[in-house]
């Protein structure tokens, strides 16, 4: 700080003696200029008192009035001359009182040598002739030269003084102006110095750990032992760092929580799945005792009773398998591959090949692109939604449309049937688990289906809605990332499907 206090002081100080030293060049520039005036205006001064004293001893050696005019001229000039010669000489005393001497001496030799000379010599030219060989004209005119002499000589002392003093002023400025100059680098110097260990090397060091810490070294830190902004800064760092590491590691431990506890929901379904089959097949196989054994005692109710321990049996094995379809949809790691979807599509028709027959179904399918999935989880949701096409139907022959479109980043696909519909309210509901519309004993079921479709759909980073009115069909759509292999609709290279009861492409 007091060096730049110092700096200051030293620059405001060469700025002023700068201005002075301009200031003391001009004013001596004006002078020498007014000077040059003087000496210029005193010399034709001089010259001029020569021409009379010439033009006078011609006129009185040859009596001819023309040599008068020269002189006349001279006489009425001289007035004033000698007053811009009074104005322009420097304020020196001395110079006025030579001014001033110069001019009585020059009033004496007209008043008392010019003017009775042309006189006497318009009365008699003789005497005039005689008076003029004396000389006392050109004594005067000697004397009044010598007084030019000595002020010419003094005002150019006068100049070189003043144009000497502003020259020293001029080098002085120009040293306190180098010696200025030379300071505010030099504190420049030293304040980018310390701009670059006190504030730009924290900052690079906020900043470098912020890389880090955008990297996943959520360990990075800075020092914060500064009590200033930047101090500040750096424990805000330090703190928003903290506050990571300790999200991260809680995060992991949930994810380590959540993980084991997946593998043992998922332990636990496969083993209640198994557990519970082999009782429900043992109720089977009792069932089927009792009817051999039993069913001839009371032939109306013995096959009633029967008949319902199977369908029961039948009921708790579709839902244990289902819940097991549930558990395990959206989870693990999807083996995506390039595949044409119109094979995927021709593999659910195959699966679903009994009841397209049996319900003479029409399905058409449209082009396919090539697309980037889990061929098998992509067949599943195919073939529920073409399963449950056929199944929610009130016409004799239902008909199912598969078309696929591009939309944006995604595949648009979309199944379309002419089945019983649903009121728009319901179109979220349904794709909850165990969520029915309509009766078991109309269309059975353990609503579980459209759930696993949403489950596989949501872990390929696509979405699946429905659009329907009742009694009007519904179109079931859902998307999935066309991905960087994915081809066009068309470039599928997939057979006519294997197994239809009616399929066009």
């Amino acid at each position: 700080m007091a060096l730049s206090v110092a700096a200051a002081a030293l620059i405001v100080t060469a700025l002023v003696v700068l201005v002075v030293a301009i200031a003391g060049q001009r004013d001596a520039a004006h002078t020498a200029f007014r000077s040059q005036q003087a000496l210029s205006l005193g010399n034709q001064l001089e010259t001029s008192l020569v021409d009379i004293e010439n033009s006078l001893a011609r006129y009185v050696a040859t009596g001819d009035e023309r040599y008068l005019a020269p002189a006349t001229r001279a006489l009425a000039r001289y007035g004033k001359q000698r007053g811009e010669l009074t104005n322009l000489v420097s304020d020196d005393p001395g110079q006025q009182r030579r001014v001033r001497a110069i001019g009585v001496a020059i009033d004496d030799y007209a008043d008392f040598w010019v003017h009775p000379l042309i006189a006497v010599a318009r009365e008699n030219i003789e005497d005039a002739r005689s008076q003029v060989i004396t000389d006392g004209g050109r004594a005067r005119i000697d004397a009044i030269r010598q007084d030019f002499a000595r002020l010419f000589a003094r005002e150019r002392a006068v100049i070189a003084s003043r144009e000497d003093r502003a020259d020293t002023r001029s080098s002085s400025a120009i040293a306190f102006g180098i010696g200025g100059a030379a300071l505010v680098i030099l504190v420049a110097a030293g304040f980018a110095l310390y701009l670059r260990r006190s504030v730009v090397r924290p900052v690079l060091s906020v900043a470098e750990a912020t890389g880090r810490l955008a990297d996943g070294e959520l360990d990075a830190r800075v020092p914060a032992q500064r009590l200033d902004e930047l101090g500040d800064l750096a424990r805000s760092f330090n703190s928003m760092a903290d506050s990571l590491q300790r999200s991260r590691t809680e995060l992991e431990h949930s994810n380590a929580e959540l993980t084991r506890s997946n593998a043992e929901l998922e332990q636990f379904a496969s083993v209640t799945s198994h557990d519970l089959q082999a009782p429900l097949t043992t109720i089977s196989m009792y069932a089927e005792l009792l009817e051999r054994r039993h069913g001839t005692e009371d032939p109306e109710k013995g096959p009633a009773l029967v008949d319902g321990i199977r369908h029961a049996t039948s009921q708790a094995r579709a839902l244990i398998r289902d819940l097991l379809e549930y558990s395990r949809a959206g989870r693990g790691h999807l083996h995506r591959e390039p595949v044409p979807a119109r094979r995927i599509v021709d593999q659910a028709l195959e699966s679903l090949a009994g009841a397209i027959q049996e319900s003479h179904a029409r399905v058409r399918v449209g082009e396919m692109p090539v697309v980037l999935v889990d061929r098998a989880n992509l067949c599943r949701v195919f073939q529920n939604l073409i399963g449950n096409a056929i199944k929610f139907t009130a016409e004799d022959t239902p008909e199912v449309g598969i078309e696929a479109e591009r939309d944006g980043a995604h595949w648009r696909f979309s199944v379309r049937d002419n089945g019983i519909g649903m009121q728009s309210r319901e179109s979220e509901r349904i794709f909850e688990p165990f969520q029915r519309l309509h009766g078991e004993e109309e269309y059975p079921g353990t609503g579980i289906g459209l759930a696993v479709c949403e489950r596989i759909i949501a872990q390929h980073g696509g979405t699946i809605w429905v659009t329907s009115q009742p009694g009007a069909g519904s179109v079931f759509h859902f998307t999935v990332p066309a991905g960087e292999r994915a081809g066009p609709p068309g470039d599928d290279g997939a057979a006519p499907p294997v197994a239809a009861g009616s399929v066009t492409a």
